[in-house]
């Protein structure tokens, strides 16, 4: 049996953390799986996994043998880069947030395409947590949280977010517009919704000052893109990113309120599995997405 194969196997065992997932990313079934685990521990005279009926637990041995497998799977993926004549080639997977998607990742696959004719590329735009594993995903790209601290990771910082506060002339017009941050208990707000339950409270800063406010509204919302047609239709206040309301505050669609005050930065993040550091087809995407090189 392909050695090779099987420390890819091996790999993502370990980082599933379970062999029917690893099975699943691998398109293998779960016997095979099971089969090339145990083919490579009888080649290498060790136990590398213990199994339960409920968890894997990585020996001694396996975290030693996983460094190796993914420093050397690098090394091949590397050296089959250096001397192919047919450019990048492959298939990734994208797993982007609705609004990263549309607005940061999709503008840029035209000419990603272009460049690497022998690229292929899923993206696969949703707004709900995914396993980069399990999921059978390459590259991640989301917003607004913290990144796990995993060794088995890769995090790539993106350009940080800036919430404002905008809502359309017609809106404000009926209601009033608000002077401070307090003033939008008074207000209709376009909330979003989120697994984690409505972003209520709207955080802002006017020099060492800072306030939070939990708003209130009847409409919720689970994408940004959304809120933004709902807030260009009259329906409220919203909070959004600054770059996704532009073109609408150029043509007067929207108007931005409270615009002394500022939001805390939200952190974004590319993510992707520490193996993969080195692989042509995510240095190519990073690299047309002005990203540090993997």
């Amino acid at each position: 049996m392909d050695l090779l194969a099987q420390m890819a196997t091996f790999v993502r065992v370990v980082e599933a953390g379970h062999l029917s997932a690893a099975a699943r990313a691998l398109g293998l079934s779960l016997p095979a799986v099971s089969r090339q685990l145990r083919a490579l521990e009888d080649e290498l005279g060790v136990t590398l996994i213990v199994r339960t009926t409920r968890h894997l637990r990585v020996t001694e041995a396996g975290r030693r043998w996983h460094g190796h497998c993914t420093r050397i799977l690098r090394e091949v993926e590397e050296a089959r880069h250096s001397v192919a004549p047919r450019g990048v080639r492959g298939r990734v997977v994208v797993s982007a947030s609705v609004t990263l998607g549309m607005h940061f990742v999709l503008p840029k696959l035209p000419a990603l395409l272009r460049a690497h004719p022998g690229l292929s590329l899923d993206l696969r735009l949703e707004d709900n947590p995914v396993d980069l594993v399990a999921d059978n995903v390459d590259l991640v790209f989301r917003a607004g949280f913290a990144v796990p601290p995993s060794a088995s990771l890769i995090a790539r910082p993106l350009p940080t977010i800036e919430r404002v506060a905008v809502a359309a002339p017609s809106y404000l017009r009926a209601h009033g517009v608000p002077r401070a941050p307090d003033a939008l208990l008074g207000h209709e707000a376009i909330l979003q919704l989120s697994a984690a339950g409505p972003l209520e409270r709207w955080r802002f800063e006017l020099g060492a000052e800072q306030r939070e406010v939990t708003v209130h509204g009847r409409l919720r919302l689970t994408t940004p893109l959304a809120i933004r047609d709902a807030a260009v239709a009259g329906l409220g206040v919203a909070w959004l990113p600054d770059w996704l309301v532009a073109t609408d505050l150029a043509a007067g669609r929207l108007r931005r309120i409270l615009a002394k005050w500022r939001s805390p930065r939200v952190s974004a993040w590319v993510l992707y599995r520490v193996e993969a550091r080195g692989s042509a087809v995510i240095r190519a995407v990073l690299e047309r997405l002005a990203l540090a090189e993997a």
